[in-house]
């Protein structure tokens, strides 16, 4: 009896009954994966083309594992996962990062994001294997089974606006481990309750666990607005719309530095984030206007003047962009972008 126990925990779950996701930017090494991936047994498998095109087929689809390449375009590796971590229907689904060499400092990043492990290419069956057979025949900790159930139940009670209960479900996931999401869901319910100093201990606390956590600096500076407290409301949103913009999570980020412009409409730099943002969105002439409004609140960068001129440049209006780059330089002589940008142009116009 105890031997068909034993063997139970051990047994490796179904590679057929799994759904992975395979997202990498590069054709020949997604397809590779793929292959590999398919000839031990797994079927069921997505592909994605970079972060975003991922992201997007994991709220659709879900998925039981991530392979995901460091370095892709629009979204990376790295800025999934850290979006993954932060959303509570994928927190704790396995992510692999792939890459060709890595240093000390990316693997201390990696591990703080919350990957699961790091494989390092040129990527052989084996390796392979030997990585998945220890996540899915791994035996899940009975305490952080009890911990999952609790903060489960915690986010129904939450959907059914039954705060308490929701809270004591909350605190039983804590005495198992410290957890930002617990930490922000409790906040949240304090400040549907209205009691806003209570809220902002529980995101700070969130925010010391995963300083990059931007809903909870977010929802932090609703606090502080609710509570009259406008510099450090805007110090909150700017912390968070930050975040936002280095995970290219840009309608949130936007959402926030409007929030700003309600505080302080003379912001430095949030009219020219606005333009960043509206440029990548390939929203140009908004994004001309958000650095016109930034050149008044600070004639005097450089950067704001080479983020128009680069806009400029992406509407193939050279010319408009040339004279701007100009103002650049002479701010800023010494300005090797934006005398490389009015090269390219005189390049281009030349032909």
């Amino acid at each position: 009896m105890n031997q068909q126990v034993e063997e139970s925990q051990t047994q490796a779950i179904e590679p057929t009954s799994l759904r992975l996701l395979i997202a990498e930017g590069e054709r020949p090494l997604r397809e590779g994966i793929m292959k590999l991936i398919q000839e031990l047994g797994y079927e069921n498998i997505m592909e994605a083309v970079n972060g975003s095109d991922a992201w997007t087929k994991l709220r659709k689809y879900g998925t039981d594992l991530v392979i995901a390449g460091w370095h892709m375009p629009e979204m990376n590796g790295m800025a999934l996962l850290k979006i993954m971590r932060t959303d509570p229907a994928f927190f704790a689904v396995p992510f692999f990062l792939v890459t060709p060499n890595i240093n000390k400092n990316q693997v201390i990043e990696a591990g703080e994001a919350g990957v699961t492990d790091i494989i390092l290419l040129p990527l052989t069956k084996d390796t392979l294997a030997r990585k998945l057979d220890m996540v899915f025949e791994s035996v899940p900790d009975p305490e952080f089974q009890m911990a999952e159930r609790y903060f489960q139940e915690g986010l129904e009670f939450m959907n059914q606006n039954l705060w308490e209960e929701a809270l004591s479900c909350f605190q039983q996931v804590l005495t198992v481990h410290q957890n930002a999401e617990v930490y922000y869901n409790m906040g949240y319910i304090k400040t549907a309750q209205g009691r806003y100093e209570e809220a902002i201990q529980y995101f700070r606390r969130a925010t010391r666990i995963k300083n990059d956590f931007a809903r909870a600096h977010q929802k932090m500076g609703e606090c502080y607005v609710a509570l009259d407290r406008p510099k450090l409301a805007q110090q909150s949103f700017q912390q968070a719309a930050e975040i936002y913009m280095e995970k290219q999570m840009d309608d949130h980020a936007e959402e926030v530095l409007k929030e700003v412009l309600k505080i302080n409409p003379d912001t430095i730099n949030v009219y020219n984030n606005l333009g960043i943002i509206y440029r990548r969105q390939k929203r140009y002439q908004k994004a001309i206007n958000q650095y016109k409004k930034a050149v008044k609140v600070n004639p005097t960068d450089e950067n704001i003047f080479y983020n128009m001129g680069r806009t400029y440049f992406d509407m193939e209006e050279f010319d408009n962009a040339r004279v701007i780059l100009k103002k650049a330089l002479e701010i800023n002589p010494d300005f090797k972008e934006a005398t490389s940008m009015i090269k390219t142009i005189e390049r281009r116009q030349s032909k």
